[in-house]
């Protein structure tokens, strides 16, 4: 080996600057650095953080990208990227809309919209969820009464009441969202609250709130006056 040859060899090597997100903290960063982080490598020629702006520019930011099926996802990124984006998210809503503790009482919608808002408002279609409780307003069961389309869903009073009495419940409450965002109670939304309303009052199974929760804010029926408060 010639002299110049070992010199080259203890050469130092240049140093890479460190990428951004080992720098910064992961909230710092955009959602298009963040989205690039989970699909972990580019495709089609585009490097991750190219593909990860190329995706919310096409689906409408990420709110739009996490409701596209996991149809579309495979086709846009394959089925090992649309997975592993999809687990992603799914680990956030476990973590964000994780059951509360069955010991802490409901004292007002505030509490219903921070159980239960995370795991809502992002759904495609509606959901209408029963939420049991006992005489301290701590909850027993929560049980989907029905899903349906974006424009609604069709459920009777007796389904309502029907999960309550059988879990011994002394009252309930009924949450749903509204895909649409906006979450503004509809005339068949009213109506539906003032049946349950009635019967619940009839029974003695009172319905003590129905929130109402969408992208651009919550809805309390009980807040808005249209309840009777049952204490």
């Amino acid at each position: 080996m010639s002299p110049r040859a070992a010199n080259d060899n203890l050469s130092p090597r240049p140093v890479r600057p460190l990428p951004r997100h080992r720098r910064v903290p992961l909230d710092v960063l955009s959602d298009a650095e963040v989205l690039s982080l989970a699909l972990g490598r580019g495709r089609g020629g585009l490097t991750a953080d190219a593909l990860g702006r190329h995706l919310l520019a096409t689906h409408d930011g990420l709110r739009g990208l996490l409701r596209t099926g996991v149809g579309a996802l495979t086709l846009d990124l394959g089925p090992h990227q649309a997975t592993r984006l999809l687990a992603a998210w799914e680990l956030a809503q476990r973590v964000r809309g994780a059951a509360p503790p069955r010991r802490m009482p409901f004292t007002s919608s505030r509490d219903i919209v921070r159980c239960w808002s995370a795991r809502m408002v992002d759904l495609p279609d509606e959901c209408v969820m029963a939420l049991v409780l006992d005489v301290k307003q701590r909850l027993i069961a929560e049980r989907v009464l029905a899903n349906g389309t974006p424009a609604g869903v069709a459920l009777g009073v007796r389904e309502v009441f029907a999960l309550a009495v059988r879990e011994g419940g002394a009252s309930m409450v009924l949450v749903h969202n509204h895909p649409s965002g906006d979450p503004t109670p509809s005339p068949e939304d009213a109506e539906f609250t003032r049946r349950v309303a009635e019967v619940g009052a009839a029974i003695e199974l009172p319905l003590l709130d129905h929130v109402i929760l969408g992208r651009d804010g919550a809805f309390s029926f009980l807040d808005a006056g249209l309840l009777k408060s049952a204490g």
